[in-house]
């Protein structure tokens, strides 16, 4: 976009002001100029037509004046036909002679043409120079006494300079006048104009609800009116597609694929948190220059030769202590349309991890179901093959199948409850409920196991109304205080202590090695030295106090004991 030099719109809008009362002025002494060059000659022609009849009527008119006057008078009525614009009257007798002469002198004479005429008693008119001559004869008592000459003092010439005059002052107001109303207008359209251009750099700023007041409903303000509902489907527009950015980034900022955008040389324009934490990208904005951190496969030549169109696909690569799947895909409408190449990079490491632990789950539930059966068909093989009758054998080898039948019980048990968390996706009825009256139930649940592997179990604090799914919350517990029971010697104690919406089951077993610590909410975990178990206790309580909106955490120390804390989420009071 091209930069808006300052000042541009004032220059502009003063030029407008200027060249539009210019214009109008212009306009008006052009049809003045023609008036003149076309409506002059006519109006000479008429004033010369005018000046002709009305220097002979007058001298007509004096002649019949002189006729019915004294002569001795002639001299005074001459005076004030003559002073009246100047001219000058001649009296000339039949003999050709001036006999009275009134007025301004003739520089040049009277002509002797004129002298003929005048003393023959003729009329004729004709133009003397700039000025009019009439002749026209005097009779006196029936009889010619000669001519009267009228020279007039020019009076077309004179009415051709006043209009002249009035028409040129005509001119010059119709120009003061119009130029200020050209001004004036041209002001008013000019604000108004201005107004519009300012709404538009106030949108090209950002600003998209800005609004334009329409003012008069002419074609300004139409146009005002269209440019506001212009305004306003951007400003939907440009907010829908704002949500739609800020959707599509939450979505990319909360994938755990890594997903980037590089444009056709392999800069990053665009990559999530995952893609930065796998790559080892910083933060900052802007392009960025694409990491190669595999030894084995290239991801900066992988990528241009993307951008070339010559292959793209996806490779798996294997990282220290990673597995990841990158896939490469060409963008042809990306960066402004000159394209670029899409980067998803896959962990396959949990995955991986997780068929481990599946397999290792597998391998444990067969030989712990190995054992139980075996044990079972050898005791029961021997029973059948027993001759004689004897009932404390007989006695020890039923014990024995019960004991291994009751194994294999608390693995189908196991693997039931395994089933239900991770399958039953029925939501916590959550009620407000005592933790230590539910820490009570769970003790008094366990306590027939304990006294018979001689554990005593207590329960001590006082707790505060927590939010919970009773059922939920009793399963939790009995599977800590299962574990806690299995891990206790003969005459050990487990200690359930409950403290506002907390209860933490405590034990004073061999405890946890430091480094199963971090992994023992992991399914089919088993630590170094487990005593029997399957690694889904603790995986199973986790699913259940977070299901309910709690958390869970865990503390251990060898030759002390294990400490298991569930806090749940406290009833706020009113």
């Amino acid at each position: 976009m091209l930069a808006r030099r300052p000042g541009i719109s004032s220059f502009v809008a003063f030029r407008f002001r200027i060249w539009m009362p210019v214009a109008v002025i212009l306009t008006v002494l052009l049809t003045v100029a023609l008036m003149f060059a076309y409506g002059i000659p006519a109006v000479q022609t008429r004033l010369r037509d005018y000046a002709q009849d009305r220097t002979l009527a007058r001298a007509a008119a004096i002649a019949d004046a002189l006729s019915g006057e004294r002569r001795g008078d002639w001299r005074q009525t001459l005076r004030a036909s003559a002073g009246e614009e100047r001219a000058s009257v001649l009296v000339v007798g039949r003999d050709g002679e001036v006999e009275l002469r009134v007025g301004q002198p003739l520089p040049e004479g009277l002509p002797g043409k004129v002298r003929e005429k005048a003393a023959s008693g003729e009329r004729m008119r004709l133009k003397l120079g700039e000025r009019w001559l009439a002749v026209v004869p005097i009779n006196r008592g029936g009889e010619l006494f000669g001519g009267l000459v009228l020279v007039s003092g020019d009076p077309g010439g004179a009415v051709y300079r006043i209009f002249l005059r009035a028409g040129v002052e005509a001119a010059a107001i119709a120009s003061v006048f119009g130029g200020g109303l050209a001004l004036l207008i041209s002001t008013l359209l000019t604000r108004r104009v201005e107004r519009l251009a300012h709404g538009a750099r106030t949108i090209e700023r950002g600003d998209l609800s800005y609004r334009i007041k329409p003012g008069y409903r002419d074609e300004f303000g139409e146009l005002a009116e269209a440019f506001n509902a212009m305004a306003g489907r951007l400003e939907r527009s440009f907010s829908r597609v704002e949500e739609e950015r800020a959707t599509l980034r939450a979505v990319l900022d909360n994938l755990t694929e890594g997903v980037l955008a590089t444009d056709l040389k392999g800069r990053v324009l665009f990559a999530n948190p995952a893609a930065r934490e796998m790559l080892g990208l910083d933060d900052r904005d802007g392009p960025q220059r694409l990491p190669d951190p595999w030894p084995e496969f290239s991801l900066p030549e992988a990528v241009l030769r993307c951008a070339r169109r010559e292959r793209c696909g996806e490779a798996r690569v294997r990282g220290k202590d990673t597995f990841l799947r990158v896939r490469l895909e060409h963008l042809p409408h990306f960066d402004d349309h000159r394209g670029g190449v899409l980067v998803v990079v896959q962990d396959l490491s949990e995955g991986l991890r997780l068929e481990a632990r599946q397999q290792r789950f597998l391998a444990n539930a067969a030989h712990e179901l190995k054992t139980p059966i075996t044990a079972i068909l050898g005791a029961a093989e021997l029973l059948l093959t027993e001759e004689e009758d004897d009932p404390e054998v007989r006695r020890r080898f039923l014990e024995h199948i019960h004991s291994e039948a009751r194994r294999m019980q608390r693995l189908s048990e196991t693997l039931l409850r395994l089933a239900r968390t991770g399958w039953d996706h029925r939501e916590p009825d959550l009620r407000p409920l005592d933790p230590e009256e539910a820490a009570r139930r769970a003790a008094e649940s366990m306590r027939p196991l304990a006294d018979r592997d001689g554990v005593s179990i207590r329960v001590e604090g006082e707790g505060s109304r927590a939010y919970a799914d009773p059922e939920w919350l009793e399963q939790a517990l009995l599977v800590l205080l299962g574990n806690a029971l299995r891990h206790s010697e003969r005459g050990g104690e487990i200690r359930l202590r409950v403290s506002g919406p907390s209860i933490t089951v405590e034990d004073e077993g061999e405890g946890i090695r430091r480094e199963d610590l971090p992994h023992v909410f992991e399914r089919f975990y088993r630590g170094r030295g487990s005593r029997g178990g399957f690694g889904l206790g603790l995986p199973i309580c986790k699913e259940l106090v977070e299901g309910m909106g709690g958390r869970i955490s865990i503390s251990s120390e060898r030759g002390v004991g294990t400490a298991v804390t569930v806090e749940l989420r406290e009833v706020e009071d009113g």
